[in-house]
């Protein structure tokens, strides 16, 4: 905590200054400090103001101050809910002095501008409650940057960053200034290394793969779920660095989600033989803390893309649905024609080994998706009570004839069964009563 003291002390000159941020960056790498560490960094820092201190020293105006500043808070704000709502918090100071940095005509200042993009990219990771905020302020520059080949493939890779983390909330705004258009110009045309592509698939993606079209149909030419979406998530999984960032889940899943609406590339997804298990594995439990709140979502996002799997047959199995073995008729599953001639033959009915995704789709569904009916995060509950629900139609189907009896032979008001009593086991059932997409929430056979 010594330099973040030397970073408050208003006796210190900026040189001090400017080298105790340096030191500061240097150890809020990932690599170098772990979760609990920097969550005791983060309290440590606030309590001693050093959020407010380094937005003096942007405030200042000298640029290689600005630089150390803000790649400070781009760090501080990384990876931690606290520290980067913190940073959200004093953005209105920030902004006034980003606002000429950002200009349309402002490209010379490229050291500023990459330390400012990128602190913007990971407030708009951990905070979507600031995306508002930050679009007025970086809409100007950023098709810009991605044109240029003048820029370096840092500042073009945090300019897709920050897009990315955007398209999660303002959507509509980022296709009406055509963003995928330029970004699958540099993909298809190679302009950019790996680091400097960042994750401008995800962007393309995010804003057009719940339905078919010619963006994603070019991505898929290009082998986009077994050379980009797989791979970034197994980095996610495992903390490691992908293209110059570290990924968080929410933003991983979300490509699985989003493309698992649309049948076509839902069967894409399906075709690759690490896709379901993936899934499987991020909607457990997670056997250690969450890195950041957003992960929730991102397990929600997960179960949300085997709904959409499992509303569409592609997944699960149907030999997953069956109890194992010679289980099926003790549990009251009537044996078929087939093994009762092989058994009066007097010949063993051949039994086939499951396969490791049958084996891991059982698993899920007789363990993990009953826990997860009862988890704490409401969002995983209701998506998880929304497979649940797909997977096992026929009694979701005789739970609302029983509703329809009853509201005929009792007099219960017209669909009180379906709205206020199986909608609380099954929210997608209440879907109707507020405006959800359709596609989430369809409940067809």
């Amino acid at each position: 905590m010594a330099w973040a003291d030397v970073v408050c002390d208003p006796k210190l000159g900026h040189v001090r200054k400017k080298e105790a941020l340096e030191c500061m960056c240097l150890g809020l790498r990932p690599q170098d400090l772990t979760e609990c560490s920097r969550m005791a960094f983060v309290r440590l820092a606030l309590e001693r103001g050093v959020v407010d201190a380094a937005v003096s020293l942007i405030e200042l105006g000298v640029a290689d101050l600005l630089c150390a500043a803000s790649n400070f808070l781009g760090d501080f704000a990384f990876n931690s809910d606290v520290g980067a709502q913190a940073v959200l918090d004093v953005f209105p100071r920030l902004e006034r002095c980003f606002r000429h940095i950002f200009a349309d005509h402002c490209l010379e200042h490229l050291l500023v501008l990459d330390a400012a993009l990128l602190l913007c990219a990971n407030i708009a990771a951990t905070c979507p409650s600031g995306h508002s905020q930050l679009v007025p302020l970086v809409r100007p520059i950023c098709l810009k940057i991605i044109k240029s080949p003048t820029v370096s493939d840092k500042l073009r890779g945090n300019t897709i960053l920050l897009l990315a983390n955007l398209s999660m909330t303002v959507g509509p705004e980022l296709r009406a200034l055509r963003v995928a258009d330029a970004l699958l110009e540099l993909i298809v045309e190679r302009r950019a290394s790996a680091s400097g592509r960042s994750v401008a698939e995800s962007v393309i993606i995010f804003l057009h793969g719940h339905e078919p079209c010619q963006e994603i149909d070019t991505l898929m030419n290009l082998n986009v779920i077994s050379q980009y979406i797989v791979p970034i998530m197994e980095r996610t999984i495992k903390g490691h660095e992908f293209r110059g960032m570290y990924p968080h889940l929410l933003y991983s899943a979300r490509l699985f989600q989003v493309l698992a609406q649309c049948r076509q590339y839902a069967e894409a997804l399906v075709a690759n033989p690490q896709v379901i298990p993936m899934l499987l594995h991020v909607s457990r439990e997670p056997e250690r803390p969450l890195r950041v709140e957003s992960d929730l979502e991102g397990r929600r996002l997960a179960l949300e893309a085997l709904w959409s799997l499992a509303r569409l047959g592609f997944w699960p199995p149907p030999s997953a649905l069956e109890p194992p073995g010679d289980a099926r008729h003790s549990a009251g599953v009537p044996p078929r024609r087939e093994d009762m001639e092989e058994e009066e033959e007097g010949e063993e009915p051949e039994q086939e080994e499951p396969t490791s995704l049958e084996q891991e789709s059982r698993a899920f569904l007789s363990k993990s998706l009953p826990e997860l009916l009862g988890n704490a995060h409401p969002g995983i509950r209701a998506s998880a009570a929304g497979l649940w629900a797909c997977v096992h139609r026929r009694e979701v189907l005789e739970q609302l004839v029983v509703g329809q009896r009853l509201e005929t032979a009792r007099g219960l008001p017209s669909g009180f069964w379906r709205w206020r009593v199986l909608s609380n086991l099954y929210p997608f059932l209440g879907a109707a009563l507020v405006d959800v997409p359709k596609t989430n929430f369809e409940f067809a056979g």
